[in-house]
């Protein structure tokens, strides 16, 4: 496949031409092409096809323009060459199929070839490519036209360079006439007027390269009103002294720059690595992240390990404060002076024009869009160029990388930053040692790896201890206050920093990030909406202020399964929180973040009885921070409670289905302990943590738990915590090996749920319970049929939690009757749903069944492993086995099975599952 837009446009399949009917299906090829494989929005083909006069029905004049193309282009072999892909399209190609792709890449070939040769046979192979004008068969947008104006640049760039290869090759008799004919052409470009007089002069005509010379000055002083620039001056100065280097094709001199050398050391980090390769393949990088980071030092760590001919220089904008003044500094920093009235951008433009640079433009943010025009301007015009940024927001320039630079991974290099700075505070005074690793560790993570929180900290040590130091945290903006005398102003002290970033946002970025902060973790766009806007904060500009956060290095952004979240550095939150107390507004935020996690919650558990049960598991664990947090706040506020209470008992299925018994029951009995008052809120906390204790095996806690449930439940009328209740008791008795008492109050709450038209996860349990109560009776049939019926309502529902311990019983009811094959299978699935949702009881009893059926089919190793495994796993649960001799029973004969079979060699196979992870464990069990 073939596109060419370097002349009139074509496309050519397997089958042959495309026929592209009219100038806007040419249109849409170019834009597409121009960028092959990558999504171009909808609103960028529009403005290609009309610009600003798009008629009310672009959008849907374009998906015909693109339905009659993709037909045209299904009749050529290429059916698959456009695509959907959101929000617009993509044009699947390879760069070298596409001829103005393929031009750009040969001519930056030629350019960096140093082999002149090669960069002549490689710049004329891009040459040769063009066959006319480019694009001059598409519609005359605004797009086409600076888009074919872009490539006509670049194309007499090219033509440029390969003029000085030749020369450079000593072919200047040949290149006089070409190079003369250029000039009349294109007479305000320099450089060609440049390399005329030098081919001139080469040739022994020094007098027609002087003449050359009044012909270019008289064009630009008589049509432009400008000087000759400072290359075509010293040119002709050179050869007014007739200056032998004229003679020397290719001389060159090296030039350092202004880089500034080290002070001190540089803890090597990964992305330096990351930066290195950006650089060698793109022109334009720029360092994100949130101040501190480590952006300015990790960008003159990588220029330091570059090599221009004519030199690396960093340009430091931190202290400038007219915009307009972005070239000027600049120039200063090039050492490039010339008063000649001509703007300062022209200057650069025309002194880096053939010169090898490297240009380091750090501390961009509070500039950045001058920045950016002065970045976009200096690239497209000087191809020895290129740029590395740093700034707490990208560029937004053609071509640009951005890397988003991360705080310092803990414990390593943070802790060897620490350190070094430390040592460096009080020189051969502090070292890394076993005892206060910790706390240097710690210490590190508190300040979220940021670089300089952790230098400023580090000088500390003069007076303090790492574990001196992290006890005095909560306070780090005062306590991290001296960065020295040579520091910049905004990284002189940790608040300094924040400040610095803060006066970057407009008024309602700065708003958000203040209401931001009462999240703890993550969030995403919803919930900022919900939680942060109101009449001071329309809804309608949470999503701007979140994106210009964003931009700003402020809020760090995330993916989770397909889902954009947000989140601020714990010192970054902290600034935000000062700001949100400051204005009398923390309260306020920090109960509608309460309710909207109570609504989270509450929704959670309506989906827990579905087929969005999966899915509740994912979001409960990304809210975890923000659901302790809003629990935190409604048990350490007066008056808030009662919602409190409300919100512990809703999250059953996350404390019970998730994984989380013990802080399931720490929240529970804090939330009872508060709210004494009867209420069907306070009646459901009751019955939950009964629920928890029971799972934990500490059954003795129950009855009274239970008991008390049922008072408030009969003086409110409130029948559900009834049937809960008994529930609970119920699977308590069996837990104890009460059978009996067991069977009969699990039928009875089985009844009243059924009176109450209950169906739910906690229901169908109620069923499961009964069936593995009647399964150690020796009632097997009667087990099997409760769990088939269990099963099928959760098949029916999408619930899995449930079906998984039905699937336990029938596995535990198959292994009784000595089906193995079958028994194994049931279990592996249970395993397999159990570790999904991380529910540790489930993946526990799971485990003790594998390990059973691995001894009884001799496989006793594998047996002892899973032991060892399953008893790490009971640690993290509670009493294993729930202190239940009927539950005991499997395992005592796996013991003891496999034992007989391994002797000694048991205690070793035992202790190499019990060192195991739990994620190690179920990997075992599974293999």
């Amino acid at each position: 496949m073939i596109i060419r837009l370097l002349g009139p446009l074509e496309l050519t399949g397997p089958n042959g031409v495309v026929p592209l009917k009219g100038a806007g299906q040419r249109t849409l090829v170019a834009r597409l092409a121009i960028r092959p494989g990558e999504t171009v929005q909808r609103s960028a083909l529009i403005d290609a096809l009309w610009s600003d006069n798009a008629p009310v029905t672009a959008t849907k004049t374009l998906h015909s323009l693109l339905a009659h193309l993709r037909r045209e282009m299904r009749d050529a072999g290429l059916e698959e060459l456009i695509t959907t892909r959101d929000p617009g399209y993509v044009l699947h190609a390879q760069a070298d199929a596409v001829d103005a792709v393929r031009f750009a890449k040969l001519a930056t070939e030629g350019r960096a070839a140093t082999d002149p040769d090669q960069a002549a046979e490689t710049l004329r192979e891009a040459l040769g490519l063009w066959t006319g004008d480019p694009l001059a068969d598409c519609r005359p947008s605004d797009w086409v036209r600076h888009e074919s104006a872009r490539l006509a640049e670049l194309r007499l760039d090219v033509v440029e360079d390969l003029m000085f290869a030749d020369l450079r090759l000593g072919r200047h008799a040949a290149a006089v006439g070409e190079l003369g004919s250029l000039v009349e052409r294109h007479p305000f470009r320099e450089r060609l007027w440049e390399l005329f007089m030098l081919a001139l002069y080469r040739c022994g005509r020094q007098a027609d390269a002087l003449a050359a010379f009044q012909r270019a000055r008289s064009t630009l002083v008589g049509q432009l009103g400008i000087e000759p620039g400072t290359a075509l001056r010293s040119l002709e100065a050179a050869m007014l002294r007739n200056d032998p280097t004229l003679e020397a094709a290719g001389a060159s001199v090296r030039i350092t720059g202004n880089l500034p050398a080290d002070v001190t050391s540089f803890v090597d980090r990964p992305e330096a690595e990351d930066v290195m390769k950006l650089m060698a393949e793109h022109r334009m990088v720029t360092l994100t992240g949130v101040g501190g980071v480590g952006k300015t030092r990790l960008a003159l760590h990588v220029a330091q390990r570059q090599e221009f001919t004519d030199g690396v220089w960093v340009v430091e904008l931190a202290a400038l404060r007219d915009r307009a003044l972005v070239p000027h500094t600049v120039a200063e920093a090039l050492q490039v002076v010339d008063q000649t009235g001509r703007g300062q951008l022209a200057v650069l433009t025309e002194y880096l024009k053939h010169r090898e640079t490297l240009l380091v433009l750090d501390n961009c943010e509070h500039v950045v869009d001058h920045c950016a025009i002065l970045a976009d301007t200096l690239l497209r015009s000087a191809p020895g160029l290129k740029i590395v940024a740093t700034s707490r927001r990208p560029l937004r320039v053609y071509g640009e990388q951005v890397l988003a630079v991360a705080p310092m991974s803990v414990p390593h290099p943070a802790s060897t930053l620490f350190a070094h700075r430390a040592d460096a505070a009080v020189p051969g005074t502090f070292s890394i040692t076993p005892e206060n690793e910790g706390a240097v560790a710690d210490l590190c993570r508190r300040l979220d790896g940021i670089p300089l929180a952790i230098e400023l900290a580090a000088l500390r040590v003069r007076t303090l201890t790492p574990a001196q130091l992290l006890s005095r945290l909560d306070d780090r903006f005062r306590m991290l206050g001296d960065g020295g005398r040579s520091a910049l102003p905004q990284h002189q002290t940790l608040l300094a920093t924040m400040d610095w970033s803060y006066d970057l946002c407009s008024p309602r970025e700065q708003l958000l990030w203040h209401r931001a902060s009462v999240f703890a973790g993550s969030f995403d766009l919803e919930a900022a909406e919900a939680v942060c806007a109101d009449g001071q904060l329309d809804m309608d500009v949470v999503f701007d202020a979140v994106d210009g956060l964003v931009d700003k290095s402020v809020l760090v952004r995330e993916e989770r399964e397909g889902i954009a979240r947000y989140r601020l550095l714990e010192t970054v939150r902290q600034y935000g929180q000062s700001k949100l107390r400051e204005e009398g507004d923390e309260r306020q935020l920090r109960r509608r973040h309460r309710d909207w996690y109570l609504d989270i919650a509450e929704e959670g558990e309506r989906d827990w009885f579905s087929e969005r049960q999966a899915a509740t598991v994912g979001r409960m664990a990304v809210e975890q921070g923000n659901i302790r947090a809003a629990l935190e706040f409604s048990l350490t506020t007066p008056g808030e409670t009662e919602l409190g209470i409300r919100l512990a008992g809703t999250l059953w299925f996350y404390w019970v289905g998730c994984g989380r018994l013990a802080e399931g029951r720490h929240w529970l009995n804090w939330a009872l302990s508060l709210e004494t008052a009867p209420s069907e809120a306070r009646c459901k906390a009751l019955w939950v943590n009964g629920y928890v204790a029971t799972l934990q095996g500490n059954t003795a806690a129950v009855a009274s738990l239970v008991r008390e449930c049922n008072d408030e439940a009969t003086l409110l009328g409130d029948d559900s915590a009834l049937a809960y209740g008994l529930y609970v008791l119920g699977a308590a008795a069996v837990f104890d090996d009460d059978l009996d008492t067991g069977a009969k109050l699990l039928e009875q709450a089985y009844t009243r749920h059924m009176e109450l038209g209950h169906l739910n996860s906690n229901v169908i349990m109620s069923r499961v319970a009964l069936a593995i109560t009647v399964a150690f009776s020796g009632e097997l049939d009667r087990a099997e049929q409760l769990c088939v019926d269990a099963r099928a309502e959760c098949e029916e529902n999408g619930e899995q939690w449930a079906l998984a311990y039905a699937l336990y019983v029938l596995a535990f009811v198959a292994t009784a009757r000595g089906d193995v094959v079958n028994a194994r299978e049931l279990a592996l699935e249970s395993l397999r749903i159990k570790a999904r949702y991380d529910d540790l009881l489930g993946i526990a009893v799971s485990v003790e069944l594998l390990a059973l059926l691995a001894v009884l089919t001799g496989a006793a190793e594998q047996a002892a492993v899973l032991l060892g495994g399953a008893d790490r796993v009971w640690q993290s649960v509670g009493l294993p086995l729930f202190g239940s001799a009927n539950f005991a029973a499997p395992h005592e004969q796996c013991v003891m099975l496999a034992k007989q079979a391994l002797g000694e060699a048991y205690d070793a196979a035992f202790a190499r599952g019990n060192a195991m992870t739990t994620a190690q464990v179920v990997a075992r069990a599974q293999s």
